[in-house]
């Protein structure tokens, strides 16, 4: 790929391509290359952005270098720190983990930014250590370097104290006025969310409600500026969007002005007075804050789930969609920073503005309402779940990540490790002892089944060294298994070279197949999916990209069919479609405004899953589709299933009991 891109064949200097395919390069790489500000959107194409253009057009690499560090973390930082001293690409590595809280694994990615440097001339590899060369010193001097950002609560931040109409709301938020704030689930900031275009579109929209605008007016001006909400309905959406957020209000039935709170943001200019103003109007937002300060590192995915705790009035976890528009909103006003695509970190400023709000508490939660169980399951509607109301995948997957480092034990990580593959749907049992496989567990049900060994290895190093395979083979005949499965918290180089090179043994870190249980509770794989997870032709380092393909599709469907129901019932809500009634060719195009590119398959797939008499919340004619239930409607239904299943399972538990006695 950065072959291609040096000699500007991936993307043609002149004129669109289309998403799927650009060079030869993939879905990913192209989104890769759009988040290195390198190629940029226009409606369904992407076309090279005016950075990329000057690069080609003056042939000068360095344009190449100061572009990608504006817009990806780590690129000048690198550069700086070979600036006092050759460095081998483990020693960055360490320092992108250790000074800027990269939470990268391996050397990829400093492989990739290194692969940069040395296709422009920037750096030199010899001596096994990077060089950097005096055309990199001369770019290096050109660039505005970030320095690393310590979470030190020590560290003293002023903030900008709230002033007239902002002041009297964060006044007000007593308990009563927290608990009444707007869910916000169904939130849509037009522009992008890089480089402050959240905030320039806000400040824009905001500013024309002054003093009033016409709904016609707005709906015209946002598709008039944002070339992804051409249609009413997204148009719409942005509207609710600044009502939710407290910066419009209604002013008669046909016009909509600026609230007193957003005039004081529009006056002043200060984002922390946007910030304060959204506070006060939305639940889980300055909230979000103390979830980042409390738990360490967390991913948007356990905050979409930790969010239920924070909204009394409703009975379900916010969407990933959701919560990434609040951190991109708190990244713009500076108060979180990004670490990568699901993980961010609440800055000094931050943390100090979170101090001085009124915020929600679980605590402060009516007894029975959902912030009183995690995730929005507990044991009431829950019969698999635990007493403490926990999901049960966590609890078998921080098992497994603690065994992994209790070398003491060894015992603990075989049984953590079967338990874990039976709750992928690999029963098993443990064996162990000296001259027998660890654990045996079985692939598929029924004649097309097969069994695979588990040989776990423990480390307090979290790297397990000179373990001899040679006895696998002899494990495995012992109990007719074709596979071995050697699951270790990571193994040392050799180790690690020999045993992918084996073709009956597949490598699994237990870091991974922990993820994979978590998320089997609200991302869960098919048998099929899990593959790639024991198949000994993959390398142990090819196995995450391969089931994050997985869960990407899944995530992608999710959000499609919660689309899909979202934009039906604002067409039914439009006063002007009568019915409601959408064909499939409107419903693609409504979907594409969203930014959701999916084939009609997918979506005809899609509508008949709503339209199942089980769900019904779609309905089906010659005039197209409607919607039949609300969203949060179709949501309950759908999670009601899973709740009828595991209400069947304790069913059958007890049934036999419930039988004794009878003839």
């Amino acid at each position: 790929m950065i072959g291609e891109l040096a000699s500007s064949q991936a993307v043609p200097p002149n004129g669109h391509t289309s998403l799927p395919q650009a060079g030869g390069l993939n879905r990913y790489q192209l989104q890769a290359l759009v988040r290195s500000g390198l190629l940029s959107r226009e409606g369904s194409a992407l076309l090279p952005s005016t950075a990329a253009q000057a690069w080609y057009r003056s042939g000068d690499p360095s344009l190449l270098i100061e572009t990608l560090h504006i817009n990806v973390r780590f690129v000048g930082e690198a550069m700086h720190a070979l600036a006092s001293t050759p460095l081998t690409h483990e020693q960055l590595l360490r320092l992108a983990r250790e000074e800027y809280d990269l939470p990268w694994t391996t050397t990829g990615p400093v492989h990739n930014r290194t692969a940069w440097f040395s296709v422009t001339g920037m750096v030199d590899l010899f001596d096994h250590r990077l060089h950097l060369t005096a055309s990199g010193r001369d770019v290096l001097a050109r660039l505005a370097l970030g320095t690393p950002e310590y979470a030190d609560t020590r560290v003293t931040t002023r903030l900008t104290p709230a002033t007239g109409a902002v002041a009297d709301l964060i006044a007000s938020l007593d308990g009563t006025e927290l608990r009444a704030r707007a869910d916000g689930a169904n939130l849509y900031i037009p522009g992008t969310s890089a480089n402050g275009g959240s905030l320039d579109a806000l400040h824009m929209l905001t500013e024309a409600a002054i003093p009033s605008i016409r709904d016609t007016d707005f709906f015209r001006l946002v598709q008039a500026n944002f070339p992804k909400a051409q249609t009413l309905a997204t148009a719409r959406t942005a509207k609710e969007t600044l009502k939710a957020l407290g910066l419009i209000q209604r002013a008669s039935s046909e016009t909509w002005s600026a609230t007193p709170g957003a005039i004081t943001w529009i006056e002043s200019g200060e984002a922390l007075d946007l910030a304060r103003t959204v506070h006060a109007s939305i639940a889980f937002f300055g909230e979000v804050l103390g979830e980042l300060d409390a738990t360490g590192r967390v991913t948007t995915g356990a905050l979409a789930e930790r969010s239920v705790r924070y909204l009394p009035n409703r009975q379900r976890p916010l969407s990933r969609a959701a919560v990434n528009t609040r951190l991109n909103l708190l990244e713009a006003c500076g108060l979180v920073s990004r670490l990568s695509q699901t993980l961010y970190r609440a800055t000094p400023l931050g943390l100090a503005f979170k101090d001085s709000l009124p915020c929600f508490s679980p605590e402060d939660a009516p007894p029975g309402r959902p912030a009183d169980t995690d995730a929005g399951y507990g044991p009431s509607n829950r019969p698999d779940a635990d007493r403490q109301g926990g999901l049960p995948g966590e609890e078998i997957a921080a098992e497994l990540e603690r065994a992994a480092h209790d070398s003491a034990n060894h015992k603990r990580l075989e049984k953590a490790a079967v338990a874990a593959l039976g709750y992928l749907g690999l029963p098993g049992e443990h064996v162990g002892g000296n001259g027998h496989v660890d654990g045996r567990v079985r692939f598929g049900i029924g004649a097309g089944s097969r069994v695979l060994g588990v040989e776990a290895k423990s480390a307090a190093t979290g790297r397990v060294v000179e373990q001899p395979l040679f006895g696998l083979a002899d494990h495995r005949a012992e109990i007719g298994a074709e596979i071995t499965l050697l699951i270790g918290p990571g193994f040392e180089r050799r180790m690690l070279r020999e045993a992918d090179d084996d073709p009956a043994i597949a490598v699994i870190e237990t870091g991974l197949l922990a993820e994979v249980v978590r998320r089997q509770d609200h991302t869960p794989l098919t048998l099929d999916q899990l593959v790639p997870l024991v198949d000994p032709g993959l390398r142990a380092a090819q196995r995450r990209e391969a089931i994050n393909g997985f869960w990407q599709a899944q995530e992608v469907r999710g959000r499609v069919e919660y689309a899909i129901v979202d934009l039906l019932n604002a067409e039914a809500e439009d006063p002007l479609e009568e019915g409601g009634w959408l064909d499939l060719t409107s419903i693609r195009r409504e979907l594409r405004s969203r930014g959701y590119r999916v084939g009609e398959d997918e979506v005809e797939e899609a509508l008949t899953f709503l339209a199942w008499n089980r769900i019904g919340v779609v309905q089906r004619s010659e005039r197209g589709y409607r919607c039949t239930a609300s969203v949060h409607a179709a949501g309950m239904r759908i999670r009601a299933l899973g709740h009828q299943w595991s209400a069947a399972a304790h069913h059958r538990k007890v049934r036999p009991s419930d039988q004794e006695g009878r003839p």
